[in-house]
């Protein structure tokens, strides 16, 4: 998997973004014709989406889970939707424990922790076999822009850090598609830190916005004081690096992999003997650590914890009323 472009995140006009322009135009113009010819299949389940409007790296997937429990705890049976990014398996299956990264994903992995989780590229036949095996409302793990499939609810998940970029569309920056077409079919906002004046200014104000933040599970688990050899093959790892220095810990490396990287005998040996050289202790990320060896995750410490919404009474009664309502009427 190939690293996002440091210029997508600089927040001014470059010379490479207005390379890549004429690209972005040919990009909007084939999901203009994609989203024209497609047909909306609607399910009978609620279907509440997780999404965003940047490629990777917005919280997306933390975001999905703290809501996966949320409705568990509600009474409801939940069923995640994922299309298995970078998986060898296309096929529409339920994720099991002994499914390796390499062959569902690694997102996939950590959503069947806390629920029966599909993934396959037909998203559609994987909401009709949650269906049928007792799933009573579908989370869908990305998918946003995909319009063969009808959201009862979209959330849209923005890292207030990373605002939209230099807020230009695919290659020339990170959008999937318009600021202004992402927010126009949008329910729901959910800001991880704090929220911008930008973001204030662009956000409609009939939009509700959710502050969030990333909580560490276990106190004993923040590594101030320690001296650390952090790696990370996320699509934004700068947030990851930037939270163990706000905890005190001392970051001597900071390595980076490409997004969704599957670590092999090679890069834990490599790994290892920096952490010797720098004499620290290596650190990674959750979705980090399913995609290690398992005989070397022993080597691996990891920073955990979840999205904590500032409103999250607020988000569970908007979302139960989406559910009861579109159980009511597809009765």
């Amino acid at each position: 998997m190939l690293k996002a472009p440091k210029f997508w995140y600089i927040k001014k006009d470059t010379l490479l973004s207005r390379v890549f322009y004429p690209l972005s135009l040919l990009f909007r113009l084939g999901t203009k014709i994609r989203n024209t010819i497609s047909v909306t299949k609607k399910s009978h389940l609620p279907i509440i989406c997780v999404g965003n409007i940047v490629v990777g790296g917005a919280g997306k997937t933390p975001v999905a889970l703290k809501i996966g429990k949320m409705l568990i705890e509600s009474g409801y049976s939940p069923h995640f939707i994922s299309k298995g990014y970078a998986g060898l398996i296309k096929t529409n299956t339920p994720v099991e424990s002994w499914h390796s990264p390499k062959s569902v994903g690694d997102e996939p992995l950590l959503l069947s922790e806390i629920a029966t989780t599909w993934i396959g590229i037909d998203r559609n036949k994987s909401i009709s076999l949650a269906a049928e095996k007792g799933g009573d409302c579908i989370i869908m793990d990305d998918g946003f822009q995909n319009p063969t499939i009808h959201k009862d609810f979209s959330i849209i998940v923005i890292n207030a850090a990373q605002e939209f970029g230099n807020k230009r569309v695919m290659p020339a920056g990170p959008l999937r598609e318009s600021i202004k077409r992402g927010l126009s079919r949008t329910n729901l906002i959910i800001v991880i830190g704090e929220i911008t004046e930008y973001l204030k200014k662009t956000i409609p104000d009939h939009i509700p916005v959710i502050p969030a933040k990333f909580n560490i599970f276990n106190e004993s688990k923040i590594f101030k004081g320690q001296t650390i050899t952090a790696f990370a093959g996320i699509a934004y790892p700068e947030k990851f690096f930037s939270s163990l220095r706000e905890q005190g810990a001392k970051v001597v490396k900071e390595i980076i992999y490409p997004d969704h990287h599957i670590y092999d005998e090679n890069d834990l040996l490599y790994l290892a003997e920096t952490a010797n050289k720098n004499k620290s202790i290596l650190v990674s990320t959750k979705k980090d650590f399913v995609r290690i060896p398992k005989s070397y995750r022993s080597l691996i410490n990891t920073l955990e914890g979840e999205i904590v919404f500032e409103k999250e009474s607020l988000i569970k009664e908007i979302l139960t009323n989406v559910i009861e309502n579109q159980i009511q009427n597809a009765k």
